[in-house]
């Protein structure tokens, strides 16, 4: 049986390499990829510039190969038996799981050089922006500290205020606000400390700065660090923080030293920091080529997902078909990450309320039933992770293979054989 999988899946990938389709796909993510560092604008910094670079780069690579998947998966079936080409494969002692299994073995091979070949692209291009002779060595520094690594956010010791009302903690003008943060052991003794932090504040002017003073202590320091500085809210802040033993205890202390706005009446701003995010601890837990490698695991996992689900529409369906529905279906998926029931459940206000409740309970229904059938993408989503620096550990990496290829991919390719086996080669499609 394996040998009639690999000679299938071997026949898949010359038909996709002696095809024209694979050399434009292969053009089209170099040249798309390659382009992007002279069309994008940031705020000007070295950081700026290459979060949005590696958040660009790879949002379009994920989109132009998750595309790229769905529609050949959905032609590698329907498109033989539309050309009579699987009327010769069918009459030989070959199974339907066999052809089925052939063709994913085959278009995930693609997926993978094509993966690899785009990965291999955005970490070169990476590193050429960011060479000596176009950043100084205080950005490289700062990259490699910041954005060019994998970090993991740690929350003080003190324990979060529950109930309503108790979520966020306001500091008024003169008022501090203190946290506790327990430094792991596994922070290496040249690993760079930040502290991560984000507030709101009372004024209307939700963007005006707000001037903040920091106070960071350790248990052995004769006196802590002082920094004094001017923060937007609503955004989130990185400070670099003095170098801090394993195991030791920081004492961070945010004091509100703002003062009311030249030529504006009425008090000075008071801070609010969320009790859970307000402020957290950022460590450096791996380098940036491990984080980068299962960002790409992360997204292979989705083009496993994405295959499966082509190939057993096309198995099904005709050729236009079976590219429509696999598109609408993912459209959907995408769209049930973000739609909540409270946005589809605001224009029945006006109606009876016997009307309005059954359209509710309706509207739910179907919001749960999508979320149910629906594979959670946006779990796994590297955008979340990568552009930040944040930490993509090998649990998530192997949850998203498990719930994406082998639960999602392994349903559909059940229900794709068992379709398969059961078409009439002499029939046509829808």
């Amino acid at each position: 049986m394996l040998l009639k999988i690999l000679a299938i899946s071997g026949l898949t990938l010359r038909t996709a390499i002696r095809s024209r389709v694979f050399g434009l796909l292969i053009a089209m993510v170099v040249i798309c990829i390659a382009g992007l560092p002279f069309v994008i604008k940031s705020d000007g910094t070295a950081a700026g510039q290459t979060q949005l670079f590696i958040h660009y780069a790879f949002g379009l690579t994920m989109t132009l190969l998750s595309i790229a998947a769905t529609w050949s998966a959905a032609g590698a079936i329907s498109l033989e038996v539309a050309g009579r080409q699987m009327h010769v494969l069918v009459t030989k002692p070959v199974h339907a799981a066999e052809i089925w299994l052939g063709k994913w073995l085959g278009l995930m091979t693609i997926n993978m050089v094509m993966l690899g070949l785009a990965g291999g692209l955005i970490y070169g291009l990476l590193h050429w922006n960011t060479r000596n002779a176009v950043l100084s060595a205080a950005d490289q520094v700062s990259l490699r500290e910041e954005i060019l690594t994998a970090h993991s956010l740690i929350a003080p010791e003190q324990p979060i205020p529950s109930g309503a009302g108790r979520t966020l903690s306001a500091v008024p003008p003169g008022g501090t606000q203190s946290w506790i943060f327990r430094v792991p052991e596994r922070v290496g003794p040249g690993d760079a400390l930040f502290l991560q932090f984000q507030f709101a504040t009372s004024r209307i002017e939700r963007q005006m700065p707000v001037t903040g003073l920091w106070l960071i202590g350790a248990d052995n320091s004769p006196k802590p660090y002082r920094t004094l500085g001017s923060y937007t809210p609503h955004v989130g802040h990185a400070l670099k923080l003095p170098p801090a033993a394993p195991g030791q205890r920081l004492t961070v202390t945010y004091k509100n030293v703002e003062t009311a706005a030249p030529g504006t009446p009425g008090t000075p701003a008071t801070v609010l920091f969320a009790a859970d995010t307000g402020a957290q601890l950022l460590i450096r837990e791996s380098g940036f080529e491990s984080n980068f490698t299962r960002a790409l695991l992360l997204v292979l996992a989705r083009l496993a997902f994405f295959t499966a689900l082509g190939l057993t529409v096309g198995a099904l369906f005709s050729f236009p078909v079976a590219v429509f529905t696999a598109f609408a279906f993912l459209f959907i998926t995408g769209l049930s990450g973000w739609i909540g029931a409270e946005a589809l459940m605001a224009e029945v206000d006006l109606a009876p309320a016997w009307l309005a409740s059954l359209l509710n309970a309706a509207t739910y229904g179907i919001i749960q039933l999508t979320h149910f059938v629906t594979p959670p993408l946006a779990r796994f989503e590297p955008l979340n992770f990568l552009p930040t620096g944040a930490f993509i550990p090998l649990t998530l990496v192997g949850t998203a293979w498990g719930i994406l290829a082998l639960g999602y991919g392994g349903a559909l390719a059940v229900l794709g054989i068992w379709i398969f086996s059961r078409r009439e080669m002499g029939m046509t499609t829808v």
